[in-house]
């Protein structure tokens, strides 16, 4: 009996099992699609590649990235600034600065080199890190000023400046700055080799962390690193004349005044007329600045630290560029790499497609600027 009973549920099990794995089956071959055979991976001599493609278009991409990810992240006169919470830098007192200057702050490119080859900054066929071997180092350094710019909201200036019969076109760097300065409250200029580190990080809050005081400071410039080819006859490391800040203010234009025609000859310092041209131990205006413009104008001349605001890591200078970089001996190769970190993928592309637009609003020749 017992015997008879246990074979009688055993033969229902079984069914209701069959009946359950059917019922399952047909379920799910009522939600799959259709069999496809598995794609092909083995290698093959000649790959197709598929074009590179955005699903989001240029300025949709760059309005993104600029109002969700690449913001302020700090007030001018915020205490402390982390980047990505990290490593936090403090401001040393009462900040100068308590609200963003706006378009009164503004960023200065000048050159007389045209930058108009596959891979520059003014070449119509674009910048691409599809095809990141063209792409032009100093050219990356441009684009990253207006950038940045265009983040925190600054006016921006692309100075086409014509050449000079016996100086260096550096030397333009004075007068350049001066007539555009009478416009804004402050104004920065950069070299194309020196880049914004944060692109985050608002430039006041910068010129609140050096307490650059627009009452008693007309310009702040970052010393050099200390080596003896960096160094004026009197044994003083130069400042860097590749990043100026510059605030408007009397004496502001003196000083530029003063180095503009310090190596006129005739003027008030004859041997700063040895620095007109590039040679070992004589750097151009910076030999000049460095050499006679700082001694004459001590109070009113801020030098920066080289390791905030001069140099890169990899050049084991001991200057490390933390907010400002400047990648001297970089030019060609680091400076590609720092700014494809800030603008990897398509955003070299879009941004740039952006400035090549915009370029009516900022360029501006030697010229044009001069005579206004």
């Amino acid at each position: 009996m017992f015997g008879q009973m246990r074979s009688n549920k055993a033969t229902a099990l079984v069914v209701g099992v069959v009946i359950f794995l059917a019922a399952f089956v047909g379920l799910a071959y009522n939600h799959l699609e259709p069999w496809q055979r598995p794609a092909d991976t083995t290698d093959t001599d000649n790959p197709s590649i598929p074009e590179p493609h955005s699903s989001v278009g240029a300025p949709d991409l760059t309005t993104l990235f600029a109002k969700n990810m690449m913001k302020s992240s700090v007030k001018p006169d915020s205490q402390k600034y982390m980047p990505f919470g990290a490593f936090p830098f403090d401001l040393p007192g009462p900040a100068h600065f308590k609200k963003p200057l706006g378009k009164n702050l503004c960023i200065i490119d000048l050159d007389s080199r045209p930058f108009d080859e596959p891979g520059q900054i003014f070449s119509k066929d674009g910048m691409s890190w599809d095809r990141a071997g063209e792409i032009h180092g100093l050219s990356t350094g441009v684009l990253n000023h207006w950038v940045y710019a265009q983040i925190h909201g600054y006016k921006y200036y692309y100075v086409d400046i014509d050449s000079y019969e016996d100086r260096r076109d550096s030397w333009k760097k004075p007068g350049i700055m001066a007539k555009i300065l009478k416009d804004h409250e402050a104004c920065i200029y950069l070299d194309s080799d020196a880049i914004f580190n944060h692109l985050d990080l608002p430039f006041e809050w910068l010129m609140n962390y050096w307490n650059v005081n627009p009452e008693t400071n007309s310009l702040a410039l970052a010393a050099d690193p200390n080596a003896k080819n960096n160094q004026d006859k009197f044994g003083k490391v130069y400042l860097n004349t590749g990043f100026i800040v510059a605030q408007n203010n009397d004496k502001t234009f003196e000083i530029f005044d003063e180095w503009e025609k310090c190596p006129d000859d005739g003027g008030k310092h004859p041997e700063c007329s040895e620095f007109r041209l590039n040679r070992p131990g004589k750097p151009t205006d910076q030999g000049g600045f460095g050499t006679y413009i700082r001694y004459d104008y001590p109070k009113d001349i801020k030098e920066l630290q080289c390791t905030e605001a001069n140099g890169f890591p990899e050049s084991r200078s001991g200057c490390d560029g933390k907010f400002i970089k400047h990648l001297w001996t970089g030019k060609h190769d680091h400076i590609k790499v720092a700014v494809g970190g800030q603008l990897p993928g398509d955003l070299l592309a879009a941004y740039h497609k952006q400035f090549l637009a915009a370029k009516k609003d900022f360029y501006i020749t030697e010229k044009d600027l001069m005579s206004r």
